[in-house]
């Protein structure tokens, strides 16, 4: 420390005499700082602030067993409804009501400047309370308390009113659009169900649910397409089996010849037996039946039977007729040959008719085979193209009952919603809903907010002290006097043996002395009293003040 200066200590009872010695200025400072105080205090407008607070009152009613139409929170209901308040229009009826800024002071204030002050005054402030409960706190400033309260109740009325009105249009518009949303799903859903019975009448008999019928009825139609063209095959035989008699009949009447005849002629009166007529006709009545019915019908498996015996005795007499032994030749005799031939040739065209009527009987048994077969043919392809289409029916329909199911489940939906939606409107009518409850209804305030008594009178404080300190300090610095004995070490480098106090030896500077400390404790009390009437005004307000005061000086201090 030997080349550096050592730091110079701080002398407590060296800044303790400056103080005294200049002790004016904080006095002084102080005593127009705390005049400035009280005036400002005295002369400042009073600001009023009054508040209400409005309880956001749950539903009776949970919402597990009303489901709510909106989602709307407090919090943004409460500033739509603050919106909508601080509008022009409510605010000029807020003004009219409470006859805001209607004095003299006012008379030259446009609506619009009164309006601009009216809205920035309001202040809205949600708050959510330890059980979950929603509240909001309307409050507004303004130089008469009357008025100011007045105000506040007005604006709670509004924001009732309106939280009503913002209700009832939530619920009605809610309701409305679920109204015009069923309704556009009731259509769709209708025009879907005349899409899905248009389908199934155009596509009738080929639908996926009637697949197994069709496979029934084809299978059916098969069997009996194969018993008609067995019986076409077997017609078709029996018709060339008939041209080949009536071929050999006319070949045999053709070559006829009189010596040909036997004497012991027998004419056929029939050609065939009963037994060979009864299977042709019971073989025809099969076929017939064939083309309707299925092997296992009653029907079919009796005239199966009954075919089956005419069978067998149609081969009996056959085998009786071969093994029955031939008549003997009688003996030739004379006879008459003309009634024998003319006999003989009818029976031979007796013979040739009957076949030609069986020929055409026959043409015609093919022709209604042929055309039951193309029938049946015709039905065979129908089911087969119902049963080739199944799987393409059967998308379409998945694909329209796929809309149809989407459609039904949101006109479901939006059903159940409308019913939540009626029942919530019941339940608002009824006033089981969610409403705004005044709690505490705004009172005249009896203390301004503005301006703060113990703000001013700290600050008031503060600045007389500071501003007295800070002028000390300052002449201090300005003053190059030698006033401390490092100063004269310091400027004359040499060092200070001893210090003498000041010696006030003439009567005059004792009478000066004597009349300084009797004013500056004089002051000192003006002071300590100014502060205490500044602390009384600050404590109890201006009201307090002017109803203790004399009236003289009510009257010098406050003369209006």
């Amino acid at each position: 420390m030997s080349d550096e200066e050592a730091p110079k200590k701080i002398k407590v009872d060296y800044y303790v005499d400056l103080v005294l010695r200049r002790r004016w200025l904080v006095i002084i400072s102080f005593c127009l700082s705390m005049i400035g105080g009280i005036f400002l205090s005295i002369t400042l407008p009073r600001i009023y602030s009054a508040d209400t607070l409005i309880l956001i009152e749950p539903k009776s009613i949970p919402d597990k067993y009303v489901q709510p139409l909106t989602e709307t929170s407090v919090q943004q209901r409460v500033s739509t409804i603050t919106e909508k308040v601080k509008s022009r229009t409510y605010l000029e009826q807020i003004i009219n009501a409470t006859k805001l800024y209607s004095g003299p002071g006012y008379k030259n204030m446009l609506l619009e400047e009164k309006i601009a002050i009216v809205r920035k005054k309001i202040k809205v402030q949600v708050t959510r309370g330890r059980k979950g409960a929603d509240a909001f706190k309307i409050s507004f400033e303004g130089k008469e308390p009357e008025k100011v309260k007045k105000a506040v109740n007005a604006l709670a009325d509004y924001f009732i009113d309106e939280s009503i009105k913002v209700m009832e249009a939530e619920v009605i518009g809610a309701i409305t659009f679920l109204r015009d949303e069923l309704r556009a799903k009731e259509e769709k859903l209708l025009a879907v169900e005349n899409k899905l019975k248009e389908y199934r009448m155009s596509y009738m008999g080929g639908l996926p649910e009637q697949l197994n019928s069709n496979l029934g009825m084809l299978s059916g139609l098969r069997e009996q397409l194969g018993a008609k063209q067995e019986s076409l095959r077997d017609e078709k035989i029996r018709l060339i089996q008939l041209d080949g008699q009536m071929a050999e009949v006319r070949r045999e009447l053709e070559s006829f010849a009189p010596e040909d005849i036997p004497d012991d002629i027998i004419l056929p009166k029939k050609l065939e037996s009963e037994n060979v007529l009864q299977l042709r006709r019971l073989r025809e009545q099969y076929a017939n039946l064939g083309a309707r019915y299925t092997q296992q019908h009653p029907d079919m498996i009796k005239l199966k039977k009954m075919l089956a015996d005419a069978e067998a005795k149609v081969a009996e007499e056959a085998e009786k007729k071969a093994s029955s032994p031939q008549p003997e030749a009688p003996k030739k005799k004379k006879k008459k040959i003309d009634p024998i031939v003319a006999k003989y040739k009818a029976a031979k065209k007796g013979q040739i008719k009957e076949i030609k009527e069986q020929y055409e009987e026959a043409k015609r048994t093919i022709k209604r085979h042929q055309e039951d077969i193309a029938e049946l043919t015709e039905k065979i392809k129908i089911y087969e193209k119902r049963v080739e289409e199944t799987p393409e029916r059967e998308q379409d329909l998945m694909s329209i009952m796929r809309d149809y199911k989407n459609i039904q489940d949101s006109y479901n939906s939006l059903l159940e919603r409308k019913l939540d939606a009626d029942i919530a409107v019941s339940m608002e009518r009824k006033s089981q809903g969610a409403r705004f409850k005044i709690l505490d209804k705004a009172r005249v305030p009896k203390k301004p907010i503005s301006p703060n008594m113990m703000i001013l009178l700290a600050v008031s404080v503060g600045v007389g002290l500071g501003a007295g300190g800070g002028l000390i300090f300052l002449l201090d610095l300005l003053d190059t006097s030698l006033r401390r004995p490092e100063d004269i070490e310091a400027l004359m480098e040499i060092p200070v043996l001893a210090t003498l106090p000041n010696i006030h030896y003439r009567p005059i500077d004792k009478i000066k002395q004597g009349f300084d400390q009797g004013f500056s404790i004089l002051f000192i009390m003006v002071d300590i009293g100014l502060l205490g009437a500044f602390g009384i005004l600050a404590l109890k307000g201006l009201d307090f003040v002017k109803k203790h005061l004399p009236g003289n000086i009510l009257r010098f201090l406050f003369p209006t």
